[in-house]
This record gives C-alpha cells, sequence and structure tokens, in this order.
C-alpha cells in the first residue's frame, strides 16, 4: 500500500548517524523531502547527491535521508562518507519501512509545508525529475 497523496505524513523520529541523539526527519512549515535508502543500493548511491543540489537550490528548504535495510552503523556511515551527502541521516527500522511504505530503494517522499503528502518516487531520478515533484507541494 502507499501512504495516499494529499494526507499527513506519518511521525518520523529516529536516532541520528554516529549519535545518540533522536531528531524528527520532518521539519513542519517547510516543504522538504524524506530520502530512504539502503547504502548496498546503487541507484541510491547515484541519486541522493540529486537531492543535496535541489536543497542546495532553494527549490525546497530541507531534505532527511534515512537509512534502512542496512547491517550495520558502519555499512551507513561508509555509505555516507563514499557520496559525500549534507543531509541528516537517521537510522530506520523495520517499522520505519512499514509506516512509510517502503519497499525498494530509494524510496522519497516530498512533504509539503502543511506536513501532507505531495509526492512520492520510487527508483533513481535526477535533480530535474525531483526538482519536478516539488511543483505539487
Amino acid at each position: 500500500r502507499n501512504l495516499p497523496i494529499d494526507e499527513a505524513a506519518p511521525e518520523i523520529v529516529l536516532r541520528q548517524l554516529a549519535s545518540a541523539d533522536h531528531m524528527s526527519a520532518l521539519e513542519p512549515g517547510e516543504t522538504g523531502v524524506v530520502y530512504f535508502f539502503a547504502p548496498w543500493c546503487f541507484y541510491c548511491r547515484h541519486s541522493i547527491a540529486n537531492l543535496d543540489g535541489l536543497v542546495a537550490s532553494g527549490r525546497v528548504s530541507w531534505a532527511s535521508a534515512v537509512a534502512l535495510s542496512y547491517s550495520s552503523e558502519a555499512e551507513v556511515a561508509a555509505f555516507v562518507a563514499e557520496t559525500g551527502i549534507a543531509m541528516p541521516v537517521l537510522m530506520g527500522t523495520e517499522a520505519t519501512a512499514r509506516n512509510w511504505s517502503v519497499s525498494a530503494f530509494p524510496t522519497y517522499y516530498v512533504i509539503s509545508a502543511d506536513g501532507k503528502i505531495a509526492s512520492r518516487s520510487v527508483g533513481y531520478s535526477t535533480w530535474l525529475g525531483m526538482w519536478f515533484r516539488t511543483l505539487f507541494a
């Protein structure tokens, strides 16, 4: 099942990579993207930088990356180091994947300023593809 467009995004507070601190992946009042990835995913490795570019362009105010389907925190840390991403990385769980209907990688949701799901995409997206999906937010 997919999460319905124009419905409130589920709450998502998770532990940050390499920290004991928890944070929300959502920033109410601003448009952003929650990007679910697996560190072994070829397409994630090649598309996650497009998301950093989307934030840098000002098209969205924030982006959060949520790691799923990982074997260790070190595996996630290596992915982050290799890709050089700047956004916060949160350590997701199987419950996170269920709550957000993530069954393939990458999966990302555009969240509107009012906290609703504006669009969803699965698979590789170019910067332009991501930008286009934010038009609905």
